[in-house]
């Protein structure tokens, strides 16, 4: 993207942003600062057991709502909804200080509904990408005596709305196909502040909507106690609208293509006893194949996450210990994000908490997950952030039918 500015001194319009292309940037923390236009922060798919298992999804059995395999939902012998929230506590920290920050966010809202010959149908949409990020630096350009002091925000996010079924071939092998229209809406607002008072300061804010359809394929397999689960979602060609506003008033409406690489997710689940299961994920979207272009300190990277999660069921005893009525959860996650900063990676370690209760006669369930992460990079400058987030969920069910067993 170019960037235009009004001055009072002769620089040619091409030469002083090739200059803040070839910068050096000493940064201020200005609000969360891990955020790439188009990417944003990856936002997890799964639902509020699985977070509490370090988002393993793929391959657990049971009622669980999460969307990463559409062959998953076989697992579902009654119909139910599911929506789920999160309330953060973030806290950044670089040399300046720390602030800390607050916000609720809507993760996920489905339906699950088992209908005729054994086919499960299920609708829902989720949060696929966080954009919402603001950070600031102080840009030198050898051409002018002081520095620019140069602000990007950007305000909205992506969803995913998606379409699926599923159907149980024989008792060791499922098939799900999902129709998942991604859609959204980003507003950036970049704004270059000139110490220099020979020349004027400089705003221009876009409007980034997203819309397009591409398929996931996904497959489910249990032998002995072990489940595997694969999932992939196809590479998609698609047209962004963009509207920009620039400092002068000029308005400029047009479109860009941009490719949305491939993903695939892998897992695995081991029945350890009757009550215990053990299970793991790894997800991949190779995004460093693609087309994004960035603006400078950011480039595109592949992204990656793998987690590990451990389930206790209640027990089965008539009086059990009060801790041992509730299922118990604990998972890991690390996730590297479709960037890099600087050259850097950004990095996401996340420590996992959960457990859920059956309520109405069985008819309703409430799920709770704590999740305590921390985000990083070596690119010098940048802070680090720790986030404490409480998911909680609510599911209602058919009230016709028996009593579950998860």
């Amino acid at each position: 993207m170019n960037i235009t500015r009004c001055r009072r001194k002769s620089i040619s319009a091409f030469s002083l942003p090739l200059a803040l292309i070839m910068l050096t940037a000493g940064t201020s923390r200005a609000d969360s600062m891990y955020g790439a236009a188009h990417l944003g922060v990856p936002v997890s798919s799964a639902d509020t057991r699985s977070r509490g298992m370090g988002g393993v999804s793929m391959a657990i059995s049971g009622e669980d709502f999460s969307f990463g395999n559409p062959a998953r939902t076989v697992n579902f012998w009654r119909a139910g909804f599911n929506a789920a929230i999160s309330q953060d506590y973030r806290n950044v920290k670089d040399a300046n200080g720390s602030s800390s920050l607050r916000a609720t966010n809507f993760l996920s809202f489905r339906g699950i509904f088992p209908t005729y010959k054994g086919y499960v149908v299920s609708f829902g949409v989720y949060q696929w990408r966080d954009l919402d990020w603001d950070f600031s630096d102080q840009v030198s350009v050898d051409i002018l005596p002081n520095d620019i002091k140069r602000t990007l925000s950007s305000n909205g996010g992506i969803y995913v709305s998606r379409l699926a079924v599923a159907k149980a071939v024989n008792a060791h092998l499922a098939f799900g196909l999902g129709l998942d229209w991604s859609f959204g809406r980003a507003k950036q607002l970049r704004t270059l502040d000139f110490q220099n008072t020979d020349y004027h300061s400089n705003q221009e804010s876009y409007d980034f909507r997203y819309s397009f359809f591409r398929p996931t394929l996904g497959v489910l397999t249990s032998y002995k106690g072990t489940n595997l689960g694969f999932s992939v979602t196809t590479s998609k060609s698609a047209q962004i609208r963009e509207r920009i506003n620039f400092y002068n008033g000029y308005q400029d409406r047009r479109k860009a293509a941009l490719k949305y690489p491939a993903s695939w997710r892998l897992g695995i689940a081991r029945r350890l006893s009757q009550r215990s299961v053990l299970a793991a994920d790894v997800e991949y979207e190779g995004w460093q194949s693609g087309d994004l272009i960035l603006d400078s300190p950011f480039t595109a990277a592949n992204q990656l996450r793998y987690g590990i999660g451990f389930e206790l069921l209640p027990s089965a005893a008539e009086n059990p210990p009060g801790y041992r009525k509730f299922p118990l959860r604990a998972g890991f996650s690390h996730a590297t994000y479709p960037f890099r900063i600087a050259g850097a990676s950004v990095v996401e370690n996340t420590f996992s908490l959960g457990t859920g209760k059956y309520y109405g006669r069985g008819n309703g369930m409430a799920d709770i997950a704590f999740e305590y992460l921390k985000r990083s990079t070596a690119a010098a400058g940048y802070p680090e952030e720790s986030v404490f987030r409480i998911v909680f969920s609510l599911s209602a069910f058919e009230k016709w039918t028996a009593r579950p067993r998860r």
